[in-house]
């Protein structure tokens, strides 16, 4: 009974007792909104192709592969075109509401309610769109996901500037350890994956990708001097394997927990330059940064003028 106790302390510890830095809130906020946006933008001039009713794969035919209560683009389209508002108007629309929101949860302004609209909004593009979609656009899911949980307007927003009032305590530990143990999961199982094939153990999965015909585009690496050196690409394909596997266990502790981050975030780099995959990237290292890289504890000392910031012990977090 007495280690139950014990073990129960440890856990309700590190869940619920407030000691993190909230500086984490605005960080992840920022960088996930404008991260949308920018990735929006990327293609907003190709929308048509994508997910319109002339885009490259028929919607009839992509709507095969998705189940028919999911609520999809196209079947949004038909709703309004049952009003008499044509196609492009509604594009036109949620063209607007995607930047939108992504501006409102950038800049702080209710943003846990823009997070939720745009969640809807992009589930649709996605799963209606699925031979289009990849890594990036899952995780960018997920994080609009954890910006509804987290309190997210309440560090370094404009809605926190706007409206003046009693700040609210809420503790975001919860939410963030639920985040570091899906992050640590995530990484653990797609190492593990890597380690049931050979095609990562004697680096084939390795040059495979560095001569992808859509990959090192940008800044063409000549990778060919690799051939006769295969034993660089089994030290890079254990070396994933081993970042991968290992993170769950050495990212918690104190001590490892900022060298592992540096070879996680250096692997995407890599990833980033050599494969061209650079909003997958930018989402994973966004993702470690707001799990461990605010890991010092803060307390905010408030004066009429100045706002000074001590890495001492915190309070919890107002909204």
């Amino acid at each position: 009974m007495k280690k139950a106790t014990i073990l129960y302390n440890k856990i309700e510890s590190l869940f619920f007792v407030n000691k993190g830095n909230p500086e984490f809130l605005a960080f992840f906020r920022i960088s996930t909104g404008a991260l949308a946006l920018l990735h929006f933008l990327s293609i907003i001039s190709d929308f048509d192709m994508f997910f319109s009713s002339n885009s490259l794969v028929p919607q009839d035919i992509m709507s095969v592969f998705h189940p028919n209560w999911l609520i999809s683009f196209s079947k949004i389209t038909h709703f309004f075109e049952s009003f008499g508002i044509a196609e492009n108007m509604v594009i036109l629309g949620a063209k607007i509401m995607f930047i939108t929101f992504c501006i409102n949860i950038i800049i702080g302004f209710y943003s846990r309610v823009s997070a939720f609209l745009l969640l809807l909004l992009h589930v649709a593009l996605l799963k209606g769109s699925s031979f289009f979609i990849y890594g990036v656009d899952f995780f960018t899911s997920m994080s609009l996901f954890y910006l509804i949980l987290f309190p997210s307007d309440a560090y370094c927003s404009v809605l926190r500037f706007i409206i003046k009032k009693k700040a609210t305590e809420v503790n975001f530990m919860p939410v963030k350890r639920m985040f570091q143990i899906h992050i640590s999961i995530a990484y653990f199982f797609s190492g593990f994956d890597k380690l049931l094939g050979y095609n990562w153990r004697n680096g084939e999965s390795i040059w495979k990708a560095i001569n992808l015909p859509y990959a090192n585009r940008d800044f063409n690496f000549d990778f060919s001097w690799m051939a006769d050196h295969s034993y660089i690409l089994i030290i890079i394909g254990w070396s994933t394997v081993i970042i991968e596997m290992l993170y769950p266990f050495f990212i918690w502790i104190p001590k490892t927990q900022k060298t592992w981050m540096i070879l996680t975030i250096s692997m995407h780099l890599g990833i980033a330059l050599v494969l061209n995959l650079y909003y997958f990237s930018a989402i994973m290292i966004i993702w470690n940064l707001t799990n461990f890289n605010f890991e010092r504890e803060t307390i905010t000392i408030k004066s009429p003028g100045l706002e000074r910031r001590f890495y001492k012990k915190s309070s919890p977090v107002g909204i």
